[in-house]
């Protein structure tokens, strides 16, 4: 493998744009929870930390192992990605006009079990 300057600036923009997801999750959850205490914003930031070293490990995993399984789809992929987003817009933007509403009193905070499945949402959309 020949590491040069193509192999570094992908690296890097990978890094940013994976630290850029966790930032904004990250902070929906500080929003959400301003008096968040300071072992649970550790607790987010390990959590996210994780799954943003597996989304390259399991790209990494999945070129290598899983691709020849998916050659008889390769030109379907592109469409296939299309409808899974639709079909996530399509519902973002149902709920957005629906509108709800706000409940007034205090939201309760984000626990461990939303923390993992935002960090899952992380990774499926690193790996679409």
């Amino acid at each position: 493998m020949n590491i040069g300057f193509t192999l570094i600036f992908n690296s890097l923009l990978l890094g940013v744009g994976l630290a850029m997801d966790a930032f904004s999750v990250s902070l929906a959850n500080g929003l959400n929870e301003p008096c968040m205490r300071r072992r649970k914003m550790c607790g987010v930031a390990g959590i996210f930390g994780i799954f943003q070293g597996l989304m390259p490990l399991l790209g990494w995993i999945c070129v290598h192992t899983v691709v020849q399984y998916f050659q008889s789809f390769e030109k379907m992929i592109p469409w296939i990605a299309l409808i899974l987003l639709c079909f996530i817009g399509g519902n973002m933007l149902k709920e957005g006009l629906a509108g709800g509403e706000e409940d007034c009193c205090e939201k309760p905070g984000v626990g461990l079990k939303a923390l993992l499945v935002q960090g899952w949402q992380l990774l499926s959309m690193h790996c679409l």
